[in-house]
């Protein structure tokens, strides 16, 4: 070899060694600039559907498409899902009724094979597994397909029986809106997102602001939901005159009262939206189950206020009281007065329609408590929390929290965790609620602090979502609401339900399909038309 062709050779190597670093630079430039670009049109999105092409789009962008094709996994029992999807197209094609009713009856739950597992649900931005969601359209296709056999093939009451146990067996979802402030305009949004996509939730729990949310949003039919979630169907006049000069107006009323808000104002603007509907009524209006939590009870030798108030275990409670109450706690309010409708109609305070309950210190002081005033509510096993209660009464074992109390929410990282620019501050939250419960334990924790910290315990399993919040969301803490304001916070709700649309079809989605079923096997049912009249004038309820 020359020296000349040695030189030659080194030269080759060295420019294809710089000509290719130069092209996987500029590749990764390129494709950097692509995903910018994808995840500016995730940002721009006004509608989940433009939202979920921008995901596809940046799922292709990144490769992640490949990872959604390809069934296999650690983290399910894809090979367990895949045969059970086998089998049931199997069993439609062969027109085996009974061979498709073992294969659901035997498969009804959620989380089948771990295919809930929450990290099946972070790897793409469009969905997961094609393979969990192509599983969970076959059950609902299969579920339909029985509830249309004609009578010849399967009686209806078989149908309404079968369908009565699989849904048993499956269990409810509740969507439960936590807080807080201003900020609980967000959880109008969440409703809407999860109403137009027909994922919303029968079983309604609110807390706080999350209650007065609750209460608008279950008096109202299917037919009349759209009106209120555009924000327009909202009566703010309340607040009328009231645009300016918060802060001062609070900090003149913490001197006079003590309190930093006047409940007042709440109470004439949900009363405005709610009116003088009773949890009973509103029930059987719109068949949504309505409940509202407090973390307060009646002073001592008061009797005793339920911690859970819904159609079962406070009928009569007029629901714009219940949810004032819920917010009037923790000093920002006044104490706030239960009523209900007695025998005749008539509105008298809730407490006054039960037998009082005194406790020894109380006949020794000669003294009882006002049964209009609220004490400190102390859940000392998480089991006999609300959110438990609600789990009992309504045979539910998922929740979809929407969260949004501001001293929490920026401590908890969303659902979709894409990103982990909020870890630091979520392992700080976890942190912080560690060390209380460890100062709760040995009951040093003062009564205000664990209502705060007991109120967001949810059990069982679920999905929480928060608001993406910047300092200047902070700024409006002090704010009374304004339709401005009020379409702003929608947005942001709508916002953070779409990166999880995909998971709460697969968690929820099966459960819904079977609600709907059973409703329309059972309308068709002899004496249907009865039994809804029967509702609709207050009679027998079904």
């Amino acid at each position: 070899m020359t020296v000349f062709t040695f030189f030659a050779n080194l030269y080759g190597l060295v420019l294809g060694f710089f000509l290719s670093t130069y092209a996987r630079t500029l590749s990764l430039f390129t494709r950097s600039a692509r995903r910018r670009s994808v995840h500016a049109q995730l940002s721009a999105a006004g509608t989940f559907e433009e939202w979920q092409e921008a995901a596809e789009h940046l799922d292709v962008v990144l490769g992640k498409d490949a990872w959604r094709r390809n069934p296999a996994s650690k983290q399910y029992d894809y090979r367990m899902i895949s045969e059970r999807l086998e089998a049931l197209n199997k069993a439609h094609a062969e027109e085996d009724v009974a061979g498709m009713v073992n294969l659901l009856r035997s498969g009804m739950l959620r989380n089948l094979g771990n295919m809930c597992h929450r990290n099946l649900y972070c790897r793409s931005y469009a969905g997961t597994k094609l393979l969990i969601e192509e599983y969970v359209r076959t059950v609902e296709a299969s579920l339909s397909y029985i509830a249309e056999l004609p009578p010849s093939a399967l009686p209806p009451q078989t149908k309404l029986d079968i369908l009565h146990d699989t849904r048993s067996s499956f269990g409810r979802t509740s969507l439960i809106l936590q807080g807080g402030a201003i900020f609980g305009l967000y959880h109008i949004g969440v409703v809407k997102a999860l109403f137009l996509r027909n994922l919303l939730p029968r079983i309604i729990t609110g807390t706080g602001v999350g209650a007065l949310i609750a209460a608008l949003v279950c008096i109202h039919t299917d037919a009349e939901l759209p009106g209120f979630l555009c924000g327009e169907g909202i009566d703010l006049s309340a607040f009328a005159g009231k645009e300016k000069g918060g802060i001062k107006r609070k900090l003149l009323r913490i001197i006079r009262t003590g309190y930093l808000l006047d409940v007042g104002v709440i109470e004439r603007c949900v009363r405005a939206n709610v009116g003088d509907l009773t949890f009973e009524e509103a029930y059987q209006r719109t068949k949504r189950v309505l409940n509202i939590t407090l973390a307060e009870k009646n002073g001592e030798g008061g009797t005793d206020i339920p911690g859970l108030l819904n159609h079962i275990t406070t009928p009569n409670v007029l629901i714009y009281t219940a949810a004032c109450a819920s917010n009037a706690s923790g000093g920002l309010y006044r104490a706030v007065e239960l009523l209900c409708k007695d025998h005749n109609g008539d509105v008298v305070p809730y407490t006054s329609t039960l037998p009082q309950i005194n406790t020894p210190s109380s006949q020794a002081s000669g003294a009882h408590a006002s049964p209009g005033r609220l004490s400190s509510r102390k859940y000392g096993d998480p089991r006999s929390s609300p959110h438990a209660r609600v789990a009992e009464l309504f045979n539910v074992n998922h929740f979809i929290v929407s969260q949004a109390r501001p001293y929490i929410a920026p401590f908890i990282s969303p659902a979709h965790t894409h990103s982990t620019s909020s870890s630091f501050y979520k392992l700080l939250g976890l942190e912080i609620r560690h060390r209380l419960q460890q100062i709760d334990t040995l009951g040093l924790l003062p009564a205000g602090i664990r209502k705060f910290l007991i109120d967001d315990l949810v059990p069982g399993s679920g999905i929480t979502v928060v608001p993406d919040l910047g300092w200047s969301d902070f700024e409006m803490l002090v704010e009374n609401p304004t339709r401005e304001r009020v379409g702003y916070w929608v947005a942001k709700g709508e916002r953070s339900i779409w990166p999880v649309v995909g998971e709460v079809e697969v968690r929820c989605g099966v459960e819904f399909c079977l609600e709907r079923l059973w409703e329309e096997v059972r309308s068709r049912q002899p004496g249907a038309e009865e039994r809804r009249r029967r509702r609709e004038t207050g009679g027998q309820q079904m």
